[in-house]
């Protein structure tokens, strides 16, 4: 009877991603055959669109990523999410990332922080994911969806490479680190003091990409979210001109501005 009830309710969800949810665990218990899973089901049951459907969804690579990141021996990791940036940092990537997807740099490291923080025992689906790591939900779906998709690791290797990355990472409260820089939106005080010590010539309107550069390199956020875009996405202007304004600076200016945000006044 529960199984019958259990099987009622994933075929009356009120939508297909809903339903795949609650249906993947099942899928992960049918055996190995040449014909797969979906061959397997379909010699024992009445494969119907609306089932066809949900076995897909459920058999999609970030729903298999996701159920193995849920589920493994010892159960759920104690992670900090605090510790966790939102992008892992570009050191470890090299390190630990490289090769693991044919994804690019960007979406690997942002997927590898979704992972780790998938980890947690109250975190249960990517929308969460993102969300946990101050990011908007949808941003999450969409990346774990792109990236378990172009995998060349099996989960198992997946969770021992983020591991490895995650204790590499420095620890420190990022959630405290981006609401740091979000206030200095409204102070030019650091701002002066690093353009007259470092870099005299720089322009009151290169303060927007200065920010986001800290964003980027010092809390390790996300760079559609810097706060400097003023909750707007960037343009493919905005995108060229930071980039243009991070490419200029020295390792002095750098390290200075990376510095300044432990500063009293920053």
């Amino acid at each position: 009877m529960t199984a019958l009830a259990t099987a009622d309710g994933i075929l009356t969800a009120p939508d297909v991603d809903t339903g795949a949810a609650q249906l993947t665990p099942w899928t992960e218990l049918t055996p190995s055959t040449n014909d797969g899973p979906l061959g397997w089901l379909a010699d024992r049951t009445v494969m119907t669109p609306t089932l066809t459907r949900l076995v897909m969804a459920a058999r999609a690579p970030h729903r298999r990523l996701s159920h193995r990141l849920d589920n493994h021996p010892g159960g759920r990791m104690p992670i900090n999410l605090n510790l966790v940036p939102q992008v892992l940092p570009h050191d470890q990537y090299l390190v630990h990332l490289a090769g693991a997807s044919c994804s690019s740099e960007d979406t690997v490291r942002l997927f590898a922080s979704l992972s780790l923080a998938r980890l947690h025992p109250d975190v249960t689906s990517w929308a969460a994911t993102a969300e946990a790591l101050n990011m908007p939900g949808p941003m999450g779906v969409r990346c774990a969806r792109a990236c378990s998709a172009t995998m060349l690791v099996s989960a198992e290797e997946w969770k021992s490479r983020i591991w490895r990355a995650g204790e590499e990472t420095e620890r420190r409260d990022y959630r405290a680190t981006e609401a740091k820089i979000e206030r200095r939106l409204n102070s030019w005080r650091w701002f002066e003091e690093w353009r007259r010590s470092c870099r005299p010539a720089t322009r009151d309107s290169s303060q927007p990409h200065i920010i986001t550069w800290q964003w980027v390199n010092v809390a390790h956020a996300h760079l559609d979210l810097s706060p400097a875009w003023r909750c707007n996405k960037p343009t493919a202007k905005d995108r060229a001109r930071y980039r243009q304004l991070a490419d200029s600076l020295d390792e002095r200016q750098q390290f200075e501005l990376a510095h300044a945000l432990h500063h009293k006044r920053a």
